[in-house]
């Protein structure tokens, strides 16, 4: 870093002192500064506290030019100390994340391992919901279910039911099989997608051993604004959503909502079963912000209603009836927040209630009529209703008050009932309650530490206190090294435990004997910026290495039973490096992950399975025509998965063939902007089924040879209309 010295005239001799700060760190900038003076052309080295002194009988003007900051300005004279704040500059666009609780950071600022998908990349993917926004994000793998026609995921070798979701800091319930359904989750109105990857177990408790998922909204939006995006796909998907938003002062007012529709996909007309059941999807969202001075209160309400059903095959002999299942789930999310900064001293309060419904519904349908009969039998028609209440509050002390400190105290309360008739006693509830602490010091400008420790109270579970240790150091030449350890803990949720689900492809049932899950967790993540000619590149590795104890999965007890149970010491083991480059209007992302499973079910060996992952992203723009073009490929390697079953003494290993999805998008825009219209081609290799070849050696072994993945190549258009007024 050179520190370049242009005078202008002046009086006097004297001393003169000038201290370089890193601009978000208030510390030192302790490396690589270089100072020139007037009539000494002798290079000055600033001292390890940030600091060059020299001599000057004139006032001078100084340009500062300082590698990863922004240039500075400043004149000094004779005789006087000064302060510099060096604003960091990095090559990549460095945004600010929320998702972490201490002060607002940026991506590279924070000791957490985050990534973050923007507004901007959404509408590359022609994303509809977060299963299309999380499709190609490095070391994740998408799932479904067509039965239910839900999709969840795996993170870092580990399953949902250990990844954290949030809107907005608030977490979401409404699990199936206890994962989240990211089809339920429309992109309408949001900011940016903020994905942690480690341990999050000591900030936002049960279901965090993976990590954790924040949709952040907008809602603070400064004028008028309404906008109405549609989708149509070929494979019979359709989507219309719309944003409406007002500013009045200080008050802020945001609606939206849409409507899905999936006709469903079968791969032939054999009978009127579906291998993609049909859905209907309905959502809709009210938010309200109101700011004044240094306090913020936002309140959100968000209905989620989808319908889906699952047609049975006409009955012999005659084939003139069948048996349909209808299911419609519905979710109601409601929160209250109020942020404020009292002094140097911060305040943030969650209250959130979040209400979810199943009702399954049995039809006797006459096909020659089409008259539909409810089938006869209580237990042919059932509802499922979870509830659960969340309170959260942190106090974030000044940190001229705690040395230099920034330290956070905080209260998690989570309160959930679940009733029905398929729920052991038709009731059944759970209380987790937990205070935590979180303390962060920059012990030098490359140097800083998080400490934090979580003590809970669950009203069925023993919690273990759970602590966690987070480090990041900003090293010479724009290099950044993380490391991370966490203990994190899940307690069996009230499915797992209570509730026994059944439909036409799934009888599973809950365990009330089971334990819950603790898990030690360590990550290692290094970056570095750098430049080649006019290209601008980053390169990230990362490392992970988890291990659960008393890990809670599906043991397979008949061709379509399955019953929840522990099944031991779970490990995941993996690393990836990832590639960035942007030249001119050119971009690149890559990224390489290699990640084995170790599942230590009964009589299984010691023995990680390994699968690589490989993720290639190019985009071209033509700014000048408001034009881009992306390729999106992701390739899947042979994964072999350990499960176990009830009449066996061995373990079955299934093993699913390696595939590649690969898709294209071609974005316009016109009229300044306000119109935007994307094409593009989804699984343009065309990929359907994968085989799942399982070693049987019990008589409870699935049956299926192969697992769907995709309805297959489709096209799409995506239109979106913007329209901003003036106040």
């Amino acid at each position: 870093m050179l520190l370049i010295l242009m005078f202008v005239p002046a009086v006097s001799w004297g001393q003169i002192t000038i201290k370089a700060l890193d601009g978000e760190t208030s510390m030192p900038v302790d490396f690589g500064l270089l100072a020139k003076g007037e009539k000494d052309d002798t290079l000055k080295l600033f001292s390890l506290n940030g600091e060059v002194t020299f001599k000057s009988e004139n006032s001078q003007k100084v340009t500062i030019y300082a590698k990863g900051y922004n240039t500075q300005f400043v004149v000094v004279y004779p005789n006087t100390k000064y302060t510099i704040q060096l604003q960091r500059n990095y090559y990549v666009i460095d945004e600010v994340i929320v998702t972490d609780i201490h002060s607002k950071k940026s991506l590279n600022n924070t000791v957490l391992n985050i990534s973050k998908i923007s507004a901007e990349k959404i509408e590359e993917l022609g994303a509809v919901d977060l299963r299309d926004a999380l499709a190609f994000e490095n070391n994740i793998r998408m799932s479904r279910d067509n039965a239910i026609g839900s999709s969840g995921l795996t993170m870092m070798g580990i399953g949902g039911d250990n990844v954290k979701l949030l809107i907005d800091g608030v977490p979401v319930i409404g699990r199936l099989f206890n994962q989240l359904d990211l089809e339920q989750f429309n992109l309408e109105n949001v900011k940016q997608i903020e994905v942690i990857k480690g341990p999050m177990s000591v900030i936002y408790g049960s279901n965090a051993l993976a990590g954790t998922i924040n949709i952040v909204t907008n809602n603070t939006n400064t004028k008028p604004r309404f906008n109405l995006n549609t989708n149509y796909e070929t494979d019979g998907q359709y989507a219309l959503t719309g944003t409406a938003s007002k500013s009045f002062k200080n008050h802020f007012v945001t609606l939206s909502g849409g409507r899905t529709m999936f006709t469903g996909w079968s791969a032939n007309d054999v009978d009127r079963t579906f291998d993609w059941i049909p859905k209907e999807q309905y959502t809709g969202r009210v938010q309200y912000s109101y700011k004044h001075k240094n306090a913020t209160i936002n309140v959100r309400s968000e209905l989620l209603r989808s319908n889906l059903l699952d047609r049975g095959a006409p009955l012999l002999p005659y084939k003139e009836a069948a048996v349909d299942q209808h299911y419609t789930n519905q979710r109601f999310d409601n929160s209250l927040s109020y942020s404020n900064k009292i002094g140097k001293s911060s305040l943030q309060m969650i209250l959130g209630n979040n209400n979810f419904n199943r009702i399954k519904n049995k039809y006797y349908r006459n096909l020659v009529t089409l008259e539909e009969v409810l089938v006869a039998g209580e237990a042919e028609q059932d509802t499922q209703t979870f509830n659960a209440s969340v309170f959260r509050t942190i106090y974030g002390f000044d940190k001229a008050k705690t040395k230099g400190i920034e330290t956070l105290i905080g209260f998690d309360g989570n309160y959930e009932v679940g009733t029905g008739s398929r729920i052991k006693d038709s009731r059944q509830e759970q209380l987790d309650a937990a205070l935590f602490a979180s303390a962060e010091k920059q012990l030098t400008s490359y140097a800083l530490i998080r400490g934090g420790v979580r003590y809970a109270y669950n009203s069925a579970f023993e919690s273990p206190i759970l602590y966690s240790l987070q480090t990041k150091f900003n090293l010479p030449n724009s290099q950044i090294l993380k490391v991370a350890y966490g203990k994190g803990f899940r307690a069996p949720s009230l499915k797992e435990l209570y509730l026994d689900f059944n439909d036409s492809r799934h009888e599973v049932f809950g365990d009330s004997t089971l334990m819950s899950e603790t898990s030690h967790s360590f990550t290692a993540s290094y970056l570095k910026y750098y430049t080649k000619g006019k290209a601008k590149m980053s390169t990230t590795v990362d490392g992970f290495y988890n291990n659960i104890e008393n890990k809670i999965e599906l043991i397979v007890t008949g061709p379509i039973q399955a019953k929840y149970g522990n099944i031991g010491k779970y490990q995941s083991v993996g690393g990836d490096i990832s590639q960035k480059v942007l030249y001119k209007d050119f971009g690149l992302n890559a990224s390489l992950n290699y990640t084995g499973v170790y599942n230590g079910v009964e009589g299984a060996k010691k023995e990680f399975f390994f699968s690589p992952q490989v993720v290639v992203n190019p985009t071209y723009s033509w700014k000048k025509h408001n034009l881009s073009a992306n390729l999106f490929f992701n390739y899947f390697g042979e994964v072999s998965r350990v499960f176990s079953n009830t009449d066996s003494a061995n373990v079955n290993v299934q093993e699913q063939d390696a595939y590649s999805m690969l898709d294209f998008t071609l974005n316009k825009s016109f009229n300044n902007k306000k119109l935007r219209v994307t094409l593009g081609a989804r699984n343009v290799l065309g990929v359907i089924n994968i085989n799942a070849n399982t070693t049987e050696v019990g008589a409870h072994t699935p049956s299926t040879t192969f697992i769907s993945v995709s309805p297959g190549r489709t096209y799409f258009i995506n239109v979106r209309y913007e329209l901003f007024t003036k106040d």
